[in-house]
């Protein structure tokens, strides 16, 4: 197949988010689609997913995996460049979604797998909440929303304005009202309910573990990037070591080898790979299989749109044995109807379109109404 042209879409989702999307022609009829929502490297990503793909015009690729090589690419170049990793991914995804769709089959069959009807999902309330009240009290009303609405996994991350350097002496007064938040999201839910806690890598090895004590209080299920994953891999394995939690994340990582070598060395117990970034679809699968394989799990990482939700549906699909998929909740009332068909979610889970590729294309009419289509 040869890639013809782009074109870019965004809307806004809110006053803290903008889903931004690619649509990759092969000039042969048929278009595929990919979100490059990177937040402050977005423009980055849309600048390179369009230089790119004008060097891979005419040129024929068999499979998704060519892609760096055909542009003189190796993975420590994407390790090293956010921008440059998401348009990678794209184009990669974009390959992968073309090719189902010549084949008439779904992206899960295409990546390997058996279609599924549904896929389970965890309902992650931070960005529902980012624009709104961050008081603890709000974090429980948001928790308890999603709840109501047949999800039994919860995530929040509550350490706004935390990070380092700090010190053991001080770190549990200025992680205080995280520790507050989370609390409040268990009271909200009850025992029943998982409650998950992303840190966003506002600790260090020697704070990490005073607060993991603290969280513990609240029974979470997980430890999300308490370090960053893939600047301080060891220093998160010395968490890890000392902490009663699993241990999550890797969303910024790119290339299975990444994946793997982190949980065989304990840093994580389970991986998040996020479509977006890894590598593509493709490398979404072989990244969590590299990371099961190893002793891990796999839980895809999606805070993002229904295109990468869609497209994570499918590599969870492909992934026997892969755990929940993230759903960001509650940021647009029209979310759903931004592709056609409608992004369907019910109790908990999302149901997969059952058309060839991706199985959804961009509603138009929503695009239009909330942001702009152009061509870079």
């Amino acid at each position: 197949m040869k890639i013809d042209r782009v074109r870019f879409a965004e809307v806004k989702a809110s006053e803290a988010t903008t889903w931004t999307c690619v649509e990759v022609f092969d000039g042969q009829g048929l278009s595929a689609l990919a979100e490059i929502t990177c937040g402050a490297n977005t423009a980055e990503a849309v600048r390179l997913t369009s230089e790119l793909s004008a060097a891979l015009d005419g040129q024929e690729i068999a499979d998704e995996s060519e892609v760096e090589g055909l542009l003189g690419l190796e993975v420590p170049d994407m390790q090293a460049n956010m921008a440059l990793a998401t348009a990678i991914s794209a184009l990669r995804t974009a390959v992968s979604d073309l090719k189902a769709q010549q084949a008439g089959v779904t992206l899960t069959e295409e990546l390997g797998g058996t279609p599924q009807e549904s896929i389970l999902l965890y309902a992650n309330i931070n960005r529902h909440l980012l624009t709104r009240d961050r008081s603890p009290a709000s974090f429980g009303r948001a928790a308890e929303l999603a709840v109501s609405r047949g999800f039994g996994i919860v995530k929040c991350a509550p350490f706004d304005g935390v990070g380092p350097p700090s010190t053991r002496e001080e770190i549990l007064n200025v992680a205080q009202l995280g520790i507050e938040r989370v609390a409040a999201v268990r009271s909200a839910v009850g025992e029943d309910i998982t409650v998950l806690v992303d840190c966003h890598s506002r600790f260090e090895p020697h704070t990490a573990p005073l607060v993991a004590e603290q969280l513990a209080l609240s029974n979470i299920g997980w430890f999300e990037e308490p370090v960053e994953p893939t600047k301080d891999p060891e220093g998160l394995a010395q968490v890890a070591r000392e902490v009663s939690m699993i241990t999550a994340g890797g969303e910024s990582g790119y290339g299975r080898d990444f994946f793997r070598e982190v949980v065989a060395m304990g840093a994580l117990n389970v991986v998040m790979p996020d479509v977006k970034y890894c590598g593509g679809l493709a490398e979404a699968r072989e990244s969590g299989i590299a990371a099961m394989e190893a002793g891990g799990d796999v839980s895809l990482h999606s805070p993002s749109g229904p295109v990468s939700l869609i497209g994570g549906g499918h590599a969870t699909a492909a992934m026997p044995g892969a755990i929940h998929l993230e759903h960001a909740v509650y940021e647009a009332d029209w979310r759903a109807e931004l592709v056609l068909p409608h992004e369907r979610v019910e109790d908990g889970r999302l149901w997969l379109p059952d058309g060839a590729g991706l199985g959804a294309v961009l509603n138009e009419a929503i695009v239009k109404r909330y942001g702009r289509y152009w061509e870079a």
